[in-house]
């Protein structure tokens, strides 16, 4: 929740900043898994071992149980993505790795396949500025992949692991960081 008032003025620079309200979009919330929500993926692993291997299979068309799948998303985001390129002025988008993936891939030119498997990190901005033929991009570390061990995330930072995964290989610590 935000601190509701009519304007903040900057103490070092005195400029004058007018508060926007704040804008939900039910289209932003994360993609639906159905029977496994609020599984993780080891869960489902062991009690739909069938799902957990079509969803490896297909990430972008596999559709939950009673859920969604990345296409399914996709459909939903599109209007806003739409409405996202008409704004002029800057604006935070704060939702779920799923969603910022594939918000990520329409700005970058991306596929729909390869939207399931862009490198989204935890504790990060990913800064995007359109130009003429696409975005710059900048990403800012908020917090040290070191440091996420001690902050109660205990969520892979990449997309869910394949199956085919080395016992040495560590999502958490491999992943992009500052």
């Amino acid at each position: 929740k935000y601190i509701e008032h009519e304007e903040f003025v900057s103490e070092s620079d005195e400029t004058t900043w007018i508060q926007f309200r704040q804008n939900e979009r039910r289209n932003l919330d994360e993609l639906y898994a159905g029977n496994c929500d609020g599984m993780t993926y080891k869960e489902i692993e062991e009690v739909f071992p069938e799902e957990f291997e079509a969803r490896q299979t297909d990430k972008l068309a596999y559709r939950y149980p009673r859920g969604e799948s990345y296409m399914d998303v996709t459909l939903r985001l599109e209007p806003l993505a739409h409405d996202l390129e008409r704004t002029t002025e800057p604006l935070l988008i704060v939702a779920h790795q799923g969603i910022l993936r594939i918000f990520y891939a329409y700005f970058m030119g991306l596929s729909r396949a390869e939207a399931p498997y862009v490198q989204i990190p935890l504790n990060h901005v990913i800064i995007l500025k359109p130009h003429a033929y696409g975005c710059y991009e900048e990403r800012v570390c908020l917090m040290p992949k070191e440091e996420m061990f001690c902050d109660g995330q205990d969520e892979p930072v990449t997309s869910m692991p394949m199956k085919t995964q080395d016992a040495d290989d560590d999502s958490v610590m491999d992943a992009p960081s500052c």
